[in-house]
């Protein structure tokens, strides 16, 4: 059949044989899998991918005299009476994953057979023949092996994921073995292994510094003595799903590495994963991880790579990720290989999750049993976490029997009563009054619900109280701005200084935040429970926090949220809620899962599960379900920044990279419409032609984001801004 080639000229004018590529990819889909047991299938996935380019129509698409060629269905047709499942990831691995993929078999019979994504490579009897003998040399001799699916309520769950686990280990493959041909920097092999016992070393020494220049109660340092002992000993269990339930402010951010890095070195884990709720800790956190471990890998939208970490961040490529929920669930129901490129890297890993919580109701079932999959099927240990561990055993869809990893939980919630709630919510209260409340106190904070009440609440305090003494933060203002403001509010906390700061719920979880009183809006009892997390957290005072109802017409931002906080006053007609009783929690969430009949997730997810529909999956499957734009803001701090973002968005467009380093001073809003008129819409080039960016704007006045509360529309004049 002559010589048959993968890849056109590199820039040394080689071109890549198809047997070289072959077996690149092979050799590196077998190390992927062999992590999970499944060496054997990964090889044979590497093989035959690509044997569609065994055809003249196929070089032809390299010789530039062909176009809209599918190479892919031939491999797939290859393996189809021998496994399914590898048919089905070999037909994906370019366009993504489909479960009824019965047409590949028409190419069989039917010469020059037409298919959605083009003309097959390889049609027809005579040609099926030609390529069997060419490919009959590379046939591994050991037969694929696969392991049997994890059993679940969610019938077809662990077998989708089972197919998006080898689809990533045959994309990484065969985009690291292309990369290496285009590009001999690239390397083939990675070196980047966890060395567990080294951070656990530096652990050690670090929590030694923290709690010798501790400031907290002696009591409270106790407790954070014992939670991280819990989790050392905890450490030596066997690989499975573990819970970690603590009070807020009790030391879980080294505790959780305490049990990843001791287990880790015990069962000898490939890498540690941890998981955040929300961007907006993700920057504080890492930079404890990294003082701690060295090199830590970021996985999310606001990160900046140089080509090395880029690379790496596309495979997870580390021996520690920080990333976060979004990130990091939502993989687990893609079906696009560029999506799915480090999916295989979470195998042999250990993953904590920080507040497990923030799960969304909708997704519960499908998450977590999704996460035991892991564990049964791909070697991980997995670790929730949370000061309000959610009642996930009495869902009928989970399977969930975890090990708790702390030895008394009541007693550690007993212990740690550093907060009286007031439940002052029979009566709306004004923001005025609120405001003349918060005026008289020097540490002192409001969370609100709605972004328009803190920045009401926020005027009315600052017209009372020195400006200098309050501040306010939300999610209209970018992370560069939150982040210097709080590190202002620690300052002068720690300087005694008055403080009185107006919050949305975004400084609830994992910002490291100590008042001596807390004003809380009504709101779901997770929320009210961290954010009391803020209030005298080392235990030095009498916190003191007060929920209430404010006088104001829309409460809640949606209906979801609106029906959590109906929950709490339900419970609140039966007994006052004690946020540190354990049983209280429970019957928080017994009274969530079991509304309704609640036993299973959103329908349409559900439905798309139990009919094999990866592309329904993914649009279902989603955290956040409102998707906002993102404005490039002109933020004082970071004004040089943005001006040099600006000017180069405006003359080259922007790129990923750009979007990357723009991610600091940018806010994400939910009024598109009004950025239409206010904004300047960010453009590409593609094919040397401009193309207008999706979600992407520049706003263009000085005056629509202040130095208090960020981006802001005013509706009367906010024409007249326009520069």
């Amino acid at each position: 059949m002559g010589e048959f080639y993968a890849h056109s000229a590199n820039s040394c004018g080689e071109w890549e044989t198809l047997e070289c590529h072959l077996g690149k990819t092979a050799e590196l889909s077998e190390k992927y899998a062999e992590v999970f047991g499944e060496g054997s299938a990964g090889k044979w996935l590497g093989i035959f991918h690509d044997a569609g380019k065994a055809s003249d129509l196929f070089q032809g698409v390299l010789k530039g005299e062909q176009h809209n060629v599918d190479h892919a269905a031939a491999g797939a047709c290859m393996l189809y009476s021998l496994n399914r499942l590898l048919a089905r990831v070999i037909y994906a691995h370019h366009d993504g994953l489909r479960w009824y993929i019965d047409n590949i078999k028409e190419s069989l019979s039917i010469e020059d057979y037409q298919g959605e994504n083009g003309r097959f490579a390889v049609s027809g009897k005579a040609q099926y023949l030609k390529l069997k003998d060419y490919m009959k040399p590379f046939f591994p001799e050991e037969k694929p092996v696969l392991m049997d699916n994890a059993e679940s309520y969610y019938k077809n769950l662990s077998e989708m994921l089972h197919a998006r686990v080898l689809l990533s280990c045959l994309c990484d493959a065969d985009y690291t073995a292309t990369a290496s041909h285009y590009d001999e920097t690239v390397p083939l092999n990675d070196n980047n292994t966890l060395n567990a016992h080294s951070v656990l070393d530096s652990l050690i020494e670090y929590r030694s510094a923290v709690k010798k220049n501790s400031t907290a109660d002696k009591k409270l340092n106790e407790i954070r003595d014992s939670v991280f002992n819990d989790c050392f000993k905890a450490a030596e269990s066997r690989s499975g799903m573990f819970t970690l339930t603590a009070p807020t402010g009790t030391g879980k951010t080294l505790a959780l590495l305490a049990f990843a890095a001791k287990h880790a070195m015990i069962h000898d884990k490939k890498r540690i994963i941890v998981v955040l709720p929300f961007l907006s800790i993700i920057t504080q956190n890492a930079g404890i991880y990294r003082e701690i471990c060295g090199d830590v890998l970021e996985a999310h939208s606001m990160a900046e790579y140089d080509e090395k970490q880029k690379l790496l961040s596309e495979r997870w490529d580390s021996p520690i990720v920080i990333t976060t929920s979004v990130k990091f669930f939502e993989a687990f129901f893609k079906r696009k290989p560029t999506d799915l490129r480090f999916l295989h890297s979470i195998a042999d890993s250990v993953i904590v999750f920080d507040e497990a919580q923030c799960i969304p109701p909708g997704l519960t079932g499908t998450t977590i049993e999704t996460m035991r999959t892991m564990c049964e099927m791909f070697r991980c240990t997995v670790l929730l976490s949370t000061a309000t561990q959610p009642a996930f055993d009495i869902r009928k869809d989970i399977k969930f029997s975890p090990c708790e990893v702390v030895s008394d939980i009541r007693y550690l919630y007993d212990n740690t009563r550093r907060v009286t709630v007031e439940w002052d919510i029979d009566e709306p209260v004004s923001l005025t009054e609120i405001a003349a409340l918060m005026a008289e106190k020097e540490s002192v904070c409001c969370v609100l619900n709605r972004k328009d009440h803190t920045g009401k609440l926020y005027e009315l305090l600052s017209g009372i109280s020195c400006r200098e003494e309050c501040f306010h933060i939300s999610t209209d203002m970018c992370s560069s701005h939150r982040n210097a403001v709080i590190k202002e509010i620690n300052n002068r906390l720690r300087s005694g200084l008055p403080c009185r700061l107006v919050s949305t719920s975004c400084i609830e979880a994992g910002v490291d935040l100590d008042f001596s009183y807390m004003y809380r809006a009504l709101a779901p009892l997770e929320s009210v429970i961290q954010c009391a997390g803020r209030c005298n957290r080392n235990g030095k005072q009498s916190g003191i926090m007060k929920v209430f109802v404010p006088d104001e017409e829309k409460l809640y931002p949606t209906d979801s949220y609106s029906g959590l906080v109906m929950i709490v006053k339900t419970i609140l007609t039966r007994h006052e809620i004690d946020i540190y009783n354990t049983d209280h929690i429970r019957e928080y969430y017994s009274e969530i899962f079991n509304e309704n009949n609640n036993d299973h997730d959103k329908r349409e997810l559900v439905r798309a599960i139990d009919e094999h529909d990866f592309e329904e999956a993914e649009k279902q499957y989603r955290f956040i379900q409102q998707s906002g734009v993102n404005v490039l803001v002109p933020y004082s701090g970071a004004k040089e920044l943005f001006d040099e973002l600006a000017a180069e968005a405006e003359t080259k467009g922007i790129s990923k990279k750009w979007m990357r380093r723009a991610a600091p001073v940018t806010v994400t809003s939910y009024y598109e419409e009004k950025l239409r008129d206010l904004s300047m819409q960010c453009f590409t080039f593609k094919n040397k032609e401009k193309k207008c960016v999706p979600g992407w704007y520049i706003l263009l006045s000085d005056k629509l984001y202040n130095d208090s509360t960020g981006l802001h529309f005013d509706d009367e004049s906010s024409l007249e801004y326009l520069i």
